[in-house]
């Protein structure tokens, strides 16, 4: 071990991260009481930076996306990020406080498998990926069988939506959430294709191949699919969804050729890649019935604001309900229910995705297409749910959540209860959106609420607006408060009144660098 003294003792402040440079490696020091921990200091998931994390209930959060670490071991507590922090070996003599860059442990190969037990996870997106890399982490030595439809999976989808559309990033740079090493290393069996039909009671599953696949525990992860609403001429040359790689591939070159896109539905999704192309400087029309994009989400203030922000930068909005997708082969305009027609070569429905289960036959699906499960991910014998199509508990109520990070965190509750531990899903909610640079956070879940209690400015981009149910908080956005939030999001697990969120948000000091 090549030691090397980085800083003094006595200037470590209590609780507070600090990077500082061991040869050519950063880390992110911790100090607690006498004991000082030495972790990786970019978060593993996008390579955020560590030191700008909120500390809280002997954790460490990401600043930018919200996974979550222990403090002594840097162990992965909640996704995004799919692997520990690397640990780093620390010795005090005196006041001296020394550093060896050469990180301890790591997840050595699996060297042989147990082929008496087979794990079949089928679908591996987010909550796939999650799933298949904690079924490991937690020691399942057995057969694991991944089924994924896309020859491209897992990779990042929400760059499909943010960073790609705006030209930072290729779709050849999308990054992988497993790699080929993993797969090998992990001896994870690769299987490309689609599924034609499950039975639960026999246990097994068929491809549209006639492949006979035999699992003693399954996990679906399949998402969620694009719904194209039911439009005449819905079906038309120039009418794309955006979800998968291949689509991405297919809408973006074309829509830089032809310098302009009609996205109809003010979502998540639309909204941000209108946000994108508009970086291109390419012509934008949204065209919704509902005129405040996010308005069920986030209320009427912030949505007036993302909407305006949105005419700022150059979008078109047009207010009214499209009854038919107008063109001879191609699409040429949309019509709306008022009786305008507006003009569109391309057009991209944003019309939201319902849950990819039609090749389930014998479990009890939901009117929305999902599957109930119970707080382990548990949809029947041996069956777990995750994800898009899965309806859990959550604070008392039955919910389906169609977010990133919501679904990572489902694969790992899920594949512990795989394995028989006692896992369930007790956490928060969390999503991201990015619009024009911003990194706008939701922290929680919240359907209705009595009022939103904004704190600070929303055309500076810097506020935390807490929104408040029995004068508790129930959700909350923020931008530019990145360990505000991280703290917020920890103390939602409990109940937490507004006064004591008000606190946090005062008495937070953000990273200014």
């Amino acid at each position: 071990m090549a030691y090397q003294n980085v800083m003094s003792l006595s200037n470590l402040a209590e609780l507070t991260p600090k990077k500082v440079s061991v040869g050519d490696t950063d880390v992110l020091l911790l100090r607690k009481g006498d004991e000082v921990y030495a972790l990786e200091a970019t978060c593993p998931h996008a390579g955020a930076p560590l030191e700008k994390g909120a500390v809280c209930e002997g954790k460490l959060v990401c600043p930018w996306h919200k996974s979550v670490f222990t403090l002594e071991k840097g162990q992965l507590c909640e996704p995004p990020s799919l692997r520990s922090l690397n640990r780093y070996p620390v010795k005090i003599e005196q006041d001296a406080l020394w550093v060896d860059a050469e990180p301890e442990g790591g997840q050595s190969a699996l060297q042989k498998i147990d082929e008496d037990e087979t794990f079949v996870v089928l679908g591996v997106g987010a909550g796939g990926s999650a799933a298949i890399k904690a079924l490991r982490e937690k020691g399942y030595q057995g057969r694991l069988v991944v089924i994924e439809r896309e020859k491209q999976a897992p990779y990042d989808r929400t760059t499909l939506s943010k960073f790609v559309p705006q030209g930072d990033m290729s779709l050849d740079e999308v990054p992988s959430l497993l790699n080929d090493a993993f797969y090998q290393q992990q001896q994870v069996e690769r299987i490309n294709g689609n599924v034609a039909s499950l039975d639960t009671q026999r246990r097994h599953i068929t491809l549209d191949n006639g492949t006979v696949i035999h699992y003693q525990r399954l996990l679906l992860s399949t998402g969620g699919i694009p719904q194209r609403p039911e439009l005449p001429g819905k079906a038309l040359q120039g009418v794309a969804v955006l979800r998968s790689w291949e689509q991405a591939a297919a809408l973006i070159p074309q829509v830089e050729k032809q310098q302009r896109l009609v996205i109809i539905g003010n979502s998540f999704i639309g909204m941000e890649v209108a946000a994108a192309f508009r970086k291109q400087d390419i012509d934008v029309t949204v065209i919704s019935p509902h005129p405040l994009p996010f308005e069920k989400n986030f209320g009427p203030e912030l949505a007036t604001f993302f909407r305006r922000r949105h005419q700022q930068k150059g979008v078109r909005f047009v207010d009214g309900e499209p009854v038919a997708l107008q063109g001879d082969k191609t699409v040429s305009s949309v019509k709306l229910k008022q009786g305008a027609d507006i003009p569109a070569q391309l057009v991209l429905l944003a019309t939201g995705v319902a849950p990819a289960t039609d090749f389930i036959s014998d479990l009890p699906l939901n009117k929305d297409g999902s599957l109930t499960v119970d707080a382990s991910m548990a949809a029947g014998k041996d069956v777990f749910a995750i994800g898009d199509i899965a309806t859990f508990p959550h604070k008392g109520e039955p919910v389906r959540i169609e977010h990133w990070r919501v679904a990572q965190q489902h694969g790992r509750v899920a594949a512990g209860a795989m394995l028989d531990n006692n896992d369930t899903y007790d956490s928060t909610p969390f999503f991201w959106t990015q619009q024009y640079g911003v990194r706008y956070e939701y922290i929680g879940h919240a359907e209705a609420w009595d009022k939103v209690d904004i704190i600070g400015d929303l055309d500076k981009d810097d506020f935390v607006a807490l929104y408040v149910k029995d004068e508790k908080v129930v959700a909350v956005v923020g931008a530019g408060r990145m360990r505000t939030t991280g703290l917020l999001l920890m103390r939602l697990k409990d109940e937490l009144s507004l006064v004591d969120a008000r606190k946090i948000v005062d008495e937070t000091v953000e990273d200014a660098s």
